[in-house]
């Protein structure tokens, strides 16, 4: 059963009604589905067709080819009354597109207002936004609703560059700065070489960070408070009014916008829903609630996520979750699900005398990997890593993750950096 009160089932049913009067294509599937008119019930949630990335592109090119536009067959809004619209990186493929009308933009304005100041984010505070601001949903949108929330927008970007962010926040200084994890680790290292100062002297009170997994980790995220002298917390959110973020518990991220979306767990094999217990994992799933554009049901987000149900120490109730990586990136050995990222999140335990930076280093593009698994470990700057360091990190990754890892240990700085997202997975040609 599918975790849902009655205010949702209302406006899920309402939002069905608004998808049967508006789409043909989605007309067509909640009839195959066997989904009636009348007010849904809590156990017909779960048959309601499901929606994933691959499913979104190949709705984008019917549409291209049969309608003249790339925004989907489940566009539900006419074309013209778009206000605006964001995507993916499309670096799989064709990009997937996030469409807005005026009434999405004014949802998100709200989601992401309320979002970031559950995170504390306050009025007249200045905001630096250092995620990319071209297409990403986390950009723009975000730069909306920090202003929406009364406070100072300063919308750098990832693209802006480390030194031009940096300049910005040595002069401005900012209480908050929004970014990935990643790159808040990068700053860790060039603040000091670009700006002449410590990021810890920069001021910044507050870290958002969301974009992938890692601040939800508790290595990494002391990696960054020690660093910074801030708080961090772990965020996601920037399509269909959906936001979640991490409280002083820091014990998964709480939806803070239950009226816009749906959650659910997917089995990641079979893509069926999951009993909602606590410490669940499966594939996160969002339901739009009251989107006009493009609204989804049931669409899988390649997450994979743990959720929580027991009340957290902070007393906010509700649903929460910790993202654990992407379903993309997950490797499998020997029966075991690896992701990249709990793997960054084991070796950020042995900092300092290691960067944090890694490389999961497999052949081929298949799943499936023999151990043991090649792993790129950044040594840390000055930190005089003994010479045992890989065998420990190997230990420490067989007896948390349960796999057997090949540790290289490299020369700091020599696996490079992103100023968005620093790829964790690199997949080599098989060499037989």
């Amino acid at each position: 059963m599918i975790d849902v009160d009655h205010n949702q089932l209302r406006a899920l049913s309402a939002q069905l009604s608004y998808l049967r009067e508006s789409s043909p294509w989605y007309r067509q599937r909640l009839r195959e589905a066997g989904i009636g008119t009348a007010e849904l019930s809590p156990a017909e949630v779960a048959a309601l067709p499901r929606f994933d990335k691959h499913q979104h592109r190949l709705s984008q090119e019917a549409s291209l080819r049969e309608l003249g536009h790339p925004y989907g067959l489940h566009l539900c809004a006419d074309p013209g009354s778009l206000r605006a619209v964001h995507a993916t990186s499309g670096t799989s493929g064709m990009p997937t597109y996030y469409t807005f009308t005026e009434a999405d933009l004014r949802t998100n304005d709200e989601a992401v207002a309320a979002g970031l100041a559950a995170a504390g984010v306050r009025p007249g505070d200045a905001v630096l936004h250092a995620y990319a601001l071209s297409m990403f949903v986390g950009g723009v949108p975000w730069v909306r609703g920090i202003q929406a929330l009364g406070a100072a927008a300063l919308p750098i970007g990832a693209e802006g560059g480390t030194a031009r962010l940096l300049q910005f926040a040595t002069t401005i200084r900012p209480r908050v700065l929004c970014c990935t994890p990643s790159f808040a680790e990068h700053l860790i290292e060039r603040a000091p070489q670009v700006a002449g100062v410590e990021v810890g002297e920069l001021g910044i009170e507050l870290l958002i960070c969301g974009g992938e997994a890692g601040a939800g980790d508790p290595a990494v995220r002391a990696i960054l408070e020690n660093a910074y002298g801030a708080e961090v917390r772990d965020v996601q959110g920037g399509a269909w009014g959906h936001f979640a973020v991490s409280c002083e518990a820091q014990d998964g991220m709480h939806l803070v916008t239950p009226e816009n979306v749906l959650l659910e767990a997917l089995d990641p094999e079979t893509g069926e829903p999951l009993p909602l217990d606590h410490g669940t994992i499966g594939n996160l799933a969002l339901t739009s609630l009251r989107w006009e554009a493009g609204p989804v049901l049931r669409y899988d987000m390649a997450d994979t996520a743990r959720f929580l149900t027991e009340p957290c120490a902070c007393g906010r109730p509700g649903l929460r979750y910790q993202l654990l990586g992407r379903t993309d990136d997950m490797i499998i050995v020997n029966g075991v699900n690896v992701h990249p990222s709990a793997v960054r999140d084991v070796v950020a335990s042995f900092h300092p005398e290691v960067s944090g930076v890694i490389r999961v280093v497999v052949e081929g593009r298949e799943p499936r990997v023999s151990p043991p698994v090649d792993v790129q470990v950044e040594a840390g700057p000055g930190s005089g890593a003994d010479g045992d360091l890989a065998a420990r990190i190997e230990g420490r990754l067989r007896d948390a993750l349960r796999f057997r890892a090949r540790v290289e240990i490299v020369e700091p700085g020599s696996l490079g950096r992103s100023d968005h997202k620093t790829p964790l997975l690199l997949r080599t040609e098989k060499t037989r």
